[in-house]
């Protein structure tokens, strides 16, 4: 059984007298599952099951327990968004290692992303002790480029605006 699996079996077995579950366990269950997701092509056929029940309901217009937030909304920017930062800063450190040739990487990368440099620095702030992101492949300064450059448009798409009033 994996460690995944392990969190999600025991989070699921707490559920509250009214048989829904606690948001501590729905929690957990949601991490468990993003852990199970994330760590290889398989899931165990619960998790299977539960995440399928899920999407059915999302489908169906149903609010479905296991994907309903629940920590307090607001302050954190969305998982995609630090996403396609991985290429900003990939970028960055290839600049920074001699890899890509950029007189002001930081204004390349704020401009790709439509942000200030005042923000390029505090991402890579975030980032320092961090190890670079890696590729998938062995690819070279042009495509280390361009997916910069393309993630800054997806950043662009996904960041939060500010709401009109």
């Amino acid at each position: 059984m994996s460690a995944a699996y392990r969190r999600y079996v025991d989070a699921r077995c707490l559920p509250t007298p009214n048989g829904e579950y606690t948001p501590e366990a729905l929690r957990e269950m949601q991490a468990a599952m993003l852990d199970a997701l994330r760590s290889g092509p398989d899931l165990p056929d619960e998790m299977r099951l539960h995440l399928a029940l899920a999407f059915e309901y999302l489908c169906a217009g149903v609010a479905f327990d296991l994907v309903t937030p629940v920590k307090a909304p607001g302050g954190r920017e969305p998982p995609i968004l630090k996403h396609t930062q991985e290429d900003g800063i990939r970028f960055l450190r290839w600049c920074a290692d001699g890899r890509i040739v950029d007189a002001t990487p930081s204004s390349t990368v704020a401009t790709a992303y439509g942000v200030s440099t005042a923000t390029v620095r505090n991402w890579r702030k975030a980032w320092q002790g961090l190890p670079t992101p890696p590729l998938f492949e062995d690819y070279g300064a042009e495509q280390v480029a361009d997916f910069m450059r393309i993630s800054g448009k997806a950043y662009q798409r996904f960041k939060l605006r500010p709401k009109a009033k």
